[in-house]
């Protein structure tokens, strides 16, 4: 059906499904992390998404293996993305409202920046990209000054300053792994790496949950299980086809804009469905963190697509 549409569509059809099903991923954590606890949230998704790219790359006449020597650092990336980054974040949007939890964790590009300035071979950064750093501190400090002086200022969360901590290491798990993805240059198939990095995160989280004992303290509901799909199925399959399209197809200065609209969309919808709201210091970090990350993302700009948005398989929050 979609090969006899235009590529115009087609490529407005990709940019609706980064932003939309990208954007809404902290609300469908929200709710799964309501009803489940963390380790079974990321284990479902992360066997959900890891079983539909096996069969769908098995229905294509395809194998399953990877070269050896790329199978650790595939485990090592998945287990960075879909572990830590996955399983912080769920405990993060326990913490803070979604909004707020997809403000913190949208300056991962400036974390990508630092890590690759102080790396052997990694690129130094301009005075816009060292301006979008200091503009992107600065608008994390906005963000907690409400809790800094009023400890349930946060939307009536009781512990929004551990929530950025915890949010933060969220993001750096991602950072490393989206350094480290383009460092190692995986010649697998991107679906396929996808497919392992998601598979041995599956195994880790779940080995979690039964060592925890999470899946004795899980209140299973539909709500918890539809989010659960559609973080699995929109979040990250649909979400990493039409991201990979756009990279072939659109200028990365374009697909880069994901980067600070999907926190835009996640603040909205957190405002129009679960009744979030943000304080006037709030809203203001959130200008200036959008505006930092911009900044940031366009000094790399003539870097190359990986070092902009990372890898496409790196791409599946």
């Amino acid at each position: 059906m979609f090969s006899r549409t235009s590529k115009s569509t087609r490529i407005l059809l990709a940019f609706a499904c980064v932003y939309l099903f990208w954007g809404s991923t902290y609300l469908a954590i929200h709710v799964a992390g309501e009803h489940l606890p963390v380790a079974v949230v990321a284990g479902s998704r992360s066997l959900i998404s890891a079983t539909l790219i096996a069969v769908i790359t098995l229905a294509r006449g395809k194998s399953l293996r990877v070269p050896k020597a790329e199978a650790w650092k595939l485990i090592l990336v998945g287990l960075l993305f879909m572990s830590g980054n996955s399983m912080l974040l769920t405990w993060g949007e326990k913490l803070v409202p979604t909004g707020f939890a997809s403000l913190v964790v949208s300056t991962m590009p400036i974390m990508v920046a630092l890590m690759e300035m102080v790396l052997r071979g990694g690129d130094r950064m301009n005075l816009r990209g060292w301006t979008g750093t200091v503009l992107g501190t600065a608008g994390i400090f906005l963000l907690v000054w409400p809790a800094l002086h009023h400890p349930h200022a946060v939307s009536g969360y009781s512990r929004p300053l551990l929530g950025v901590f915890v949010l933060l290491g969220a993001a750096f798990c991602f950072a490393i792994g989206s350094v480290l993805s383009r460092r190692f240059a995986f010649k697998a198939d991107t679906f396929l790496a996808t497919g392992w990095q998601v598979g041995a995160a599956a195994i880790f989280n779940w080995t979690l949950a039964f060592v925890t004992g999470g899946l004795r303290h899980s209140q299973w509901s539909w709500h918890g299980v539809l989010a659960i799909v559609y973080l699995a199925v929109f979040g990250t399959l649909f979400g990493l086809v039409a991201f990979t399209y756009l990279l072939q197809n659109v200028a990365v200065t374009k697909v880069a804009t994901y980067a600070f609209v999907n926190p835009a969309i996640a603040v909205l919808l957190g405002v129009l469905l679960l009744g979030e709201r943000l304080a006037a210091a709030e809203i203001l970090g959130m200008v200036v963190i959008v505006a930092a990350v911009a900044m940031v993302i366009y000094s790399r700009v003539d870097r190359g697509k990986r070092e902009i948005v990372g890898s496409a398989g790196a791409a599946v929050e």
